[in-house]
């Protein structure tokens, strides 16, 4: 899973963010779209990333914003455009620790078995035991 911000100059040079898994195809494809003009700001595969919008020009008195990526924007094609994080004019986006990492995937639980019980009364007993007992032959030591 990936996770790109980018201005997407073929929308007024507005930041777009967007999710996606890489598809492997035959041609050559390019993730930020057909305008070339597009800018990658940031391209992370972090599982939960948290990003921190910085803004700046006339909007620079504005609080930076903070936005959990996978709840903002859900994950699309990769062709997909994307979702609009703001229209204001932006500084910098910055990449945070991320709130929560993925959960770890459960190891398959190993099944103990239980030690065979041998329910033979005669196991600790030799071959020569058992054959003079079935034939009543007894010891004297």
């Amino acid at each position: 899973m990936w996770t790109l911000a980018l201005f997407d100059h073929s929308q007024k040079g507005h930041l777009y963010l967007k999710r996606f898994v890489f598809e492997s195809t035959a041609r050559h494809l390019n993730y930020m779209g057909d305008n070339k003009r597009n800018e990658q700001v940031l391209l992370t595969d972090e599982c939960y990333p948290h990003l921190q919008v910085v803004f700046g020009g006339e909007d620079s008195f504005r609080e930076p914003l903070d936005i959990e990526a996978e709840e903002f924007v859900a994950q699309k094609g990769f062709r997909a455009k994307g979702k609009r994080v703001t229209s204001y004019q932006v500084a910098a986006v910055n990449e945070l620790e991320p709130t929560r990492k993925p959960e770890p995937k459960p190891e398959p639980e190993k099944k103990e078995e239980p030690e065979p019980v041998n329910e033979d009364p005669d196991a600790h007993k030799s071959d020569s035991d058992i054959i003079d007992e079935i034939t009543g032959q007894m010891k004297l030591f």
